[in-house]
C-alpha cells in the first residue's frame, strides 16, 4: 500500500507548491463491465473452469498536470474502494477425504477483491474538446475462498493498460466536465496454494470496458 500513498501524495503536493499552475484534480465515476475466466486443478490432475463477468460502478479520484506546450496531460487515478466479485461456487467429488466426508463432494466457493486501483496515464488533446487517453495500471488481487478441498490461495498483483476517448467542456470558475468511454485489460495470473503446492488457480486476461463521468477544478 506504500507505493500508491507515496505516489499520491507526490502528486497532490504539487497543489502546495510553485507548480500548483497548470493542475486539474477532480472525482470521476466508472460504470462498467468486467470479463474474466478462470480454472482450479488440483493436484490429482483434476480442473474445473469457470467464467464470469463483474458490473460495477467506481468512484475514483484523480489529479493530473498540464504540460507547458497545453496540449498533453500527465496523471494519477486512484479508486479507494475495492470492488467485489460474485461468489462461486462449485462441488467437487471428494477422492482423498479431505472434505467432510469420504467418498462424497465437498463445497468450493471463492469470491474475489480487486482492491487499490492505481492508473498513471497521459492524456493528449485532439481539439479544444476530444482527448484520447492511454495509461498502466495495477490492481491487486484480494482472494477470499471457503474451499472443502482444503487449499488457500494467497493474493496477487495484476498489471494493465487502458485506453479512452472523451470529450471534456470547460463550465465556468476553472470548473470542468468530462464524458469518456474506455478499455481496459489486465494480465493473468497464477494463485498457488499456500498450504498445497500442486494446486493453483490460474486465470485468463481481465478485460473490461465501461464509460465515465467526471467533475474537476482546474487551478
Amino acid at each position: 500500500m506504500k507505493k500508491y500513498f507515496y505516489l499520491i501524495v507526490f502528486m497532490l503536493g504539487f497543489l502546495n507548491s510553485s507548480y500548483a499552475d497548470g493542475m486539474k484534480v477532480g472525482v470521476s465515476l466508472t460504470a462498467g463491465v468486467f470479463e474474466a475466466s478462470a480454472k482450479e486443478k488440483e493436484a490429482d490432475e483434476t480442473s474445473v473452469s469457470k467464467s464470469g463477468e463483474i458490473f460495477a460502478a467506481i468512484p475514483s479520484i484523480f489529479v493530473e498536470k498540464v504540460l507547458p506546450n497545453d496540449q498533453v496531460s500527465i496523471g494519477l487515478d486512484w479508486v479507494p474502494m475495492g470492488i467485489e466479485s460474485e461468489t462461486t461456487n462449485h462441488k467437487q467429488v471428494d477422492r482423498k477425504g479431505e472434505g467432510d466426508g469420504v467418498g462424497g463432494t465437498v463445497d468450493n466457493n471463492v469470491q474475489v477483491d480487486f482492491e487499490n486501483l492505481l492508473t498513471l496515464y497521459v492524456k493528449a488533446n485532439v481539439n479544444n474538446n476530444v482527448y484520447l487517453k492511454a495509461g498502466l495500471s495495477q490492481v491487486d488481487a484480494v482472494t477470499n475462498e471457503k474451499l472443502g478441498t482444503g487449499s488457500k490461495y494467497g493474493d496477487e498483483t495484476l498489471e494493465g493498460y487502458i485506453l479512452g476517448i472523451g470529450y471534456e467542456m470547460d463550465t465556468g470558475s476553472n470548473m470542468f466536465v468530462r464524458a469518456e468511454a474506455n478499455w481496459m485489460e489486465f494480465g493473468g495470473a497464477t494463485f498457488k496454494s499456500t498450504n498445497n503446492a500442486d494446486n493453483s488457480v490460474s486465470t485468463s486476461d481481465i478485460d473490461g470496458y465501461g464509460a465515465r463521468v467526471s467533475i474537476g477544478k482546474s487551478f
